[in-house]
């Protein structure tokens, strides 16, 4: 759609910058609905992040958003860190969101649900819409895999048989979707050193060439408490009566 002005002594036209705005939020809405990201995200943004903002690890992460569409990042990918509670998962799905507002396709996946779906089709499965969903993921321009290489929580993990698998899973899914261009995301609560003690020196070098690692350090645990906990300051009325 076109709005006309003059120029010149002339009338042109020119993209209505109204028209092209609400194409835009229709098309990022579209791209947020089909990501995955749960929706508890939709909301939240980099403004929300609870930490110091002048850290590195914050400036990095949020230079990365807003630069992701720019070729010199294709092939550089993000292992983000840290304990409990230090907004990982946030920050991954706000880096998700800034893409998907520059028109890349983003998609969402909890670590466990991936390894998950990748054995099941291990063995020969006719799960049309199992291979459908993987190769959603496989085609997105830039995917999110949180809560990753945690050996407490794969599948199988006490079974050596099923380790091995699980590792063989993940080495050729990863492989497969660097060699893609596919802009990778992912959270754990454990260092790179992780992968070589329980997933093996192949696959932690995959990670440390393919993947820029940082840390967040600042727990927001009391704050996500109160926060919780403040759903039922209305209980009872100024006499104290429960209403």
């Amino acid at each position: 759609m076109f709005t006309y002005i003059e120029e010149d002594g002339e009338i042109v036209a020119i993209d209505d910058p109204q028209y092209s705005k609400e194409i835009s939020e229709k098309r990022y809405n579209l791209l947020l609905k089909n990501s995955n990201i749960p929706d508890f995200y939709y909301t939240i943004d980099f403004k929300d992040y609870k930490g110091n903002k002048e850290l590195e690890s914050f400036k990095k992460v949020l230079y990365y958003a807003n630069n992701c569409y720019k070729e010199e990042f294709n092939f550089v990918s993000l292992y983000i860190y840290g304990n409990n509670n230090t907004q990982k998962t946030a920050i991954a799905c706000n880096i998700l969101k800034q893409c998907m507002r520059k028109g890349l396709n983003a998609q969402f996946i909890l670590a466990g649900v991936l390894i998950d779906k990748l054995m099941k089709l291990q063995g020969f499965s006719q799960d049309t819409k199992l291979y459908y969903e993987i190769e959603v993921i496989k085609n997105c321009d830039i995917l999110l895999i949180d809560d990753i290489f945690d050996p407490n929580k794969s599948l199988f993990w006490k079974n050596s048989d099923n380790k091995n698998m699980i590792v063989s899973e993940w080495d050729i899914f990863l492989r497969d979707i660097l060699a893609k261009k596919v802009k990778l995301i992912i959270t754990s609560n454990f260092d790179k050193t992780i992968i070589k003690q329980y997933y093996g020196q192949s696959l932690y070098e995959l990670i440390d060439r393919n993947f820029v690692e940082i840390e967040f350090t600042e727990s927001i645990k009391e704050v996500r408490k109160l926060n919780v906990s403040a759903v039922f300051e209305n209980m009872y009325n100024k006499e104290g009566i429960w209403k």
